[in-house]
């Protein structure tokens, strides 16, 4: 297990050797703009932090000429826990017309696993089947369980559904409230302070599914009035990524104009692969892009890990060091941690999104091995600087490579706590 350290500014979390799903779901994956000419039934996602924001999507969907599905995940039940459907358009889940604002009709439906991603993936994939057989050209939005992490269950549900004929995944989108996305990113919410933890055994908070969520996404529906929250939303979001200003835009429109390629989407949360999106910057939010073809120096980078991070910011990013010159070293930093792991290997990274360079390779940045850093807040001028000095510091300067050899192998940079021991 990985130690958590308590820090003036900060809390670090150093985990073993995390696992990252880069490998392309689907031989050929349509192109994220795509006609639906050839698709038949299609299938969107929405996903949230805040479960009022589901009760409201589901109520801005009321009448829209599709099957809305609110997902529940229900862990205290059952062998593995329960998963419950309930249809709140105007179809019932046979498919059959409902009366307006009637009570919805719920289906619980055993887990068949105990991994609760795993397990909605088998039931959503076995409800997009019964959907396009009884509504060959119609249309079905997922509600999903609130804080769920789409990157864990989109690209692996598209893969599958390319196999069922007549039926595509078109738009995933995450919905954020704007009043309070300062607070849910930058600080340490933990998801079980809010009742939305998945058993006691699940450390996340509300910065991780976010950042994962407006990253991903093709559709971002930010709910509130322009500020800070806004601006961060903005500079969190990819450029290709829809910006609904709340759930008076048309939504289901904008879901069903995409057809989601799980490929490009990972590829925007990929360590290895993200980009610095950048937007408004009147509130004071900021993003820094820092890139550098040198290691960090493993002793500096313990050293100075908080002030890397930076108070009241958030990152997403790769790095390397000389004793582990195959491996990618992810950084994130959310909701007031940091987490530090290994991302495969630089071969496996996914290809930038937006460009043409070869496989692992950052668009605009260094080709292979490479630190790249990009770090989103609200920050002043010289909480910026401070930031860069850092990741100038911890740079292995052009001397001390000759030292490098003195850490051969892993098991040479005493940061095996960090990444675990081979």
């Amino acid at each position: 297990m990985g130690a958590v350290l308590g820090l003036n500014l900060i809390t670090v979390k150093l985990e073993p050797p995390m696992t990252f799903d880069s490998s392309p779901p689907g031989a050929n994956p349509p192109p994220s703009r795509s006609p639906h000419a050839d698709a038949g039934h299609r299938i969107a996602l929405i996903g949230a932090v805040d479960p009022a924001l589901l009760d409201l999507a589901a109520l801005s969907l009321h009448g829209e000429d599709a099957l809305v599905i609110a997902t529940t995940i229900h862990p205290d039940r059952g062998e593995h826990g329960v998963i419950s459907l309930s249809s709140v358009g105007s179809e019932a889940l046979d498919g059959e017309p409902s009366p307006a604002l009637a009570e919805p009709a719920v289906l619980d439906i055993d887990m068949p696993m105990p991994c609760p991603t795993c397990a909605l993936r088998e039931v959503l994939l076995a409800v997009a089947q019964d959907r396009a057989a009884d509504d060959p050209r119609g249309a079905t939005v997922i509600l999903l369980p609130p804080a769920i992490e789409i990157v864990h269950l989109a690209p692996r549900l598209a893969e599958a559904l390319e196999a069922v004929p007549g039926v595509a995944l078109a738009g995933v989108a995450h919905a954020v409230l704007t009043v309070t996305a300062v607070d849910e990113i930058l600080t340490h919410i933990p998801l079980a302070d809010r009742g939305l933890a998945w058993g006691e055994g699940d450390p996340r908070c509300t910065g991780e599914v976010h950042m994962l969520g407006l990253g991903y996404a093709d559709v971002i529906i930010a709910v509130g009035e322009e500020g800070a929250g806004a601006d961060l939303v903005e500079h969190l979001r990819a450029h290709d990524a829809l910006l609904l200003p709340g759930f008076d835009a048309p939504v289901l429109n904008a879901l069903m104009s995409v057809r989601h390629d799980a490929r490009a989407a990972v590829a925007r949360v990929h360590p290895a692969s993200t980009r610095a999106w950048g937007g408004p910057v009147e509130h004071g939010v900021r993003t820094l892009d820092l890139v550098s073809d040198r290691p960090f120096h493993p002793e500096r980078l313990r050293e100075l890990v908080a002030d890397l991070a930076g108070a009241g910011m958030c990152a997403r990013g790769c790095f390397w060091l000389p004793s582990r010159p195959g491996r990618v070293c992810a950084w994130e930093v959310a909701g007031g941690a940091v987490t530090v792991g290994d991302a495969g290997t630089w071969d496996e990274a996914p290809v930038a999104w937006g460009g043409e360079e070869t496989l692992g390779a950052a668009v605009g940045g260094p080709v292979g091995p490479r630190c790249h850093l990009v770090i989103t807040g609200i920050a002043d001028d010289a909480t910026c600087e401070r930031v860069r000095e850092a990741f100038s510091r911890i740079l292995l300067r052009p001397d001390e490579f000759v030292m490098a050899l003195a850490w051969s192998g892993p098991d040479g940079d005493a940061m095996d706590d960090w990444f675990g021991g081979d």
